[in-house]
């Protein structure tokens, strides 16, 4: 390709030559101008806004392509802000950085690391790619990768005798061999009664492995603003990826209640087991898993469903 851009940039400069004419701008259209600016050369890019700015372009059919040269070009950032500057009489907009590609074909080669279950990881998702996630086809969550490491979403649900909305927060480091992250998160829950109360929490989080295979282990903590009530949520998982399509993972939960009143405080009252299999493809994936109570009175609820209760998950990316 480059070796292809480089003979083009020659050969619009020697025919003039040849024909014993003065060498003046290229005799090329301006999508094939359009076609060099985003080649790979950089001598080909540097012709490209070069020639631009000699013969400009009244009807902005480069305007993006400058645009995004002067947000995104590595070598050419600061001539092609100039170039733009020159041809349209005004700085060039700020465009977001591209999405990490590579990043987001391994995630979804993987099927969705971000999450164990239910529980996050302290993977995040790729800068610039975003995913949407529906939980027993009630609680819906949107998240985008803002940067390298740290992922910004928003979580809501169908409102049923309530209006649920709030921001999330992910924030992950990688090492060699894990990441270590933190996830924030903040609901506003409004009844249809009137009544309206926040929801805000989050913790640490530690995830040793990679995407293929990896153990998850950390402490959601959250508390009812007005009522100072609090749940903390110790748990720790895994995650296999068992073939090209399908993985398997399980979370144990031991939450905890942090109460005014002491006798409703205490932690071992209940644990939770989620675990089940997440199927997946190009861009989509979904969870197929069961809940497991553990309690003082959790036989009852065997009597009617005797694996558990079913937890599904739809999911997609892009």
């Amino acid at each position: 390709m480059r070796r292809r851009c480089a003979l083009l940039c020659c050969i619009a400069l020697a025919v003039p030559a040849l024909a014993g004419e003065p060498a003046g701008p290229p005799r090329l259209e301006t999508p094939e101008l359009v076609a060099l600016c985003r080649s790979p050369d950089v001598v080909a890019r540097r012709y490209c806004l070069a020639t631009l700015v000699v013969r400009g372009d009244p009807a902005g059919d480069a305007r993006l392509t400058l645009a995004e040269m002067a947000s995104r070009d590595p070598e050419l950032r600061e001539e092609a802000r100039d170039a733009y500057l020159r041809l349209y009489g005004t700085p060039p907009p700020d465009l977001p950085p591209p999405p990490d590609r590579a990043a987001w074909d391994r995630t979804k080669a993987a099927g969705d690391p971000m999450r164990v279950i239910l529980a996050p990881t302290a993977f995040t998702r790729p800068q610039g790619t975003s995913s949407f996630n529906a939980f027993e086809l009630g609680t819906l969550t949107f998240d985008h990768g803002i940067s390298p490491n740290v992922a910004l979403g928003l979580q809501t649900a169908i409102p049923l005798g309530a209006f649920v909305f709030g921001p999330t927060l992910r924030v992950g480091v990688p090492f060699e061999g894990g990441a270590v992250g933190v996830h924030v998160q903040a609901l506003l829950l409004s009844s249809f009664s009137g009544h309206s109360y926040g929801l805000v929490g989050g913790g640490p989080i530690l995830t040793l492995g990679n995407y293929d295979r990896y153990f998850n282990i950390g402490a959601l903590a959250y508390f009812v603003t007005d009522e100072g009530t609090g749940i903390v949520m110790p748990h720790a998982g895994f995650s296999l990826r068992l073939s090209r399509a399908v993985r398997f993972g399980a979370e144990a939960y031991v939450p905890g209640v942090i109460s005014r009143n002491s006798s409703d405080s205490g932690f071992g009252k209940l644990a939770l087991i989620l675990w089940g299999f997440r199927l997946f493809g190009e861009s989509v994936w979904g969870d197929i898993a069961l809940a497991e109570p553990i309690c003082g009175g959790c036989g009852e609820v065997y009597r009617t469903l005797p694996m558990g209760f079913p937890f599904l998950n739809l999911g997609v990316g892009w």
